[in-house]
Parts: C-alpha cells; structure tokens; sequence
C-alpha cells in the first residue's frame, strides 16, 4: 500500500513539476522581452508562489530545466539518426533537416540557449548547473560512440568535438540575427543590413561546410 502512496505522490509530484514548466513556456511565448517572474508562472500553473519555490529555487532554475529538456530531445533525436545511418554525407543531410525542424519546433530554444551560461547558470545552484552539463556530456559522448560504430574509420572525439561546434554556430548566428529590441529599426537600415544573416540559409550551409568537411577528411 505505500508503494503505491509513493507512486501516486511521485506521480502527483510530476504532473505538478510540469504544470510549473508548461506555465512558464506559455507566458515565455508571449512575450520573450523577459523571463516571467515566480509569482506569475504560479499564478498561470494554478499554484501557490510557495509551491514552485518547492521544485525550484529562481525563475532561472525553470527555464534551465526547460532548456535542459529541449537539448535531451534534440540529441535523442540525433541518436536516433544513428540507428543505420548509410554513409556521413547523408547522415549530415539527416541532421540539418532534423535541427531545423527541431528549431521550428521548438521557438524557445534558442532564446533560452543564447542565455543559458550569461543569466540562468548564474541564478543556479552549481549542483543544478552541473547535471545540466553532465547531461549534455553524457550525451555528446553516446552519440560519438554510436557515430564510431557506424563509421569506425573515424577518430574518436571526432563527432563529439563537431557537436560542440555545431552548438556554437548556431548561437552565433542567432545572435547575430537577434539584435536588442530597441536596435531594431536599424536591422532595416544600409549598411546594418547587410551584416544580418539569413539564420536558417546561412546555417545550413555553414554547418553543411563544417560537417561535411571534417569528415571527408578521413575518406
């Protein structure tokens, strides 16, 4: 009987846990000038500011853990690419249609991405921040290891390090598209015009470049 107390606490736990996250992408999506504060986010998710300081410490902790679940799915995504992928050039063909529809899926990504390590890993706990990034390790480094045995005359690290590089492009290029908002009139303007990159365009093809680059190196 208390095995079963405990699972529908857990379970009950759980659902809260998510009405906070869900709360908290709602009021995100309506206007990304800033993150929503606790008091807001409860009052969206139907609870107490007191219960959310239950699950998370800062606002910043919310939007961590929501950044943290969109890089678990992207990379289980990738993963999934890795099943019987047939040679690297149409493994990388697979993995800029899969990032982009993920991208467009997924329209907070990268703004909470470009803010992950300037404003929400400072309002962290450093326990917190370190799961966070053992995630993504320990995923870079299945996803290296199952590249390496589908294509074994590849390095290792190899994958892993392109993963890496990857993640920067994107946040460089989204930054550079994404100016402040009272900058914006100028986004429109001669010569600031001609420095803003076409984001999806200039991704695919830089990270076509990257890719497929490195590895026909080692073919």
């Amino acid at each position: 009987m208390s095995q079963r107390l405990r699972a529908i606490d857990d379970s009950e736990k759980a659902a809260r846990r998510q009405s906070i996250l869900d709360a908290a992408k709602t009021l995100y999506l309506a206007d990304t000038s800033a993150l929503p504060s606790v008091i807001s986010i409860a009052r969206k998710a139907g609870l107490a500011k007191g219960t959310v300081y239950l699950y998370f410490k800062t606002k910043e902790e919310i939007f961590l853990a929501m950044l943290s679940e969109d890089y678990q799915t992207l990379m289980i995504e990738v993963i999934k690419l890795l099943d019987a992928p047939s040679s690297p050039d149409e493994l990388v063909d697979d993995l800029l249609t899969t990032l982009i529809r993920f991208l467009d899926d997924n329209p907070l990504f990268m703004p909470l991405a470009s803010m992950a390590s300037p404003v929400l890993e400072q309002n962290v706990e450093i326990k917190i921040v370190g799961e966070f990034k053992l995630m993504l390790i320990d995923k870079i480094n299945l996803i290296d290891e199952l590249f390496r045995k589908a294509f074994p005359q590849f390095p290792e690290g190899q994958c892993g390090s392109l993963l890496l590089h990857t993640n920067a492009l994107i946040l460089g290029l989204w930054q550079m598209q994404n100016w402040p908002e009272k900058l914006k009139p100028l986004q429109q303007q001669y010569p600031f015009n001609t420095v803003i990159p076409d984001f999806k365009k200039d991704l695919a093809l830089s990270l076509k470049n990257l890719w497929k680059g490195a590895l026909n190196s080692h073919t």
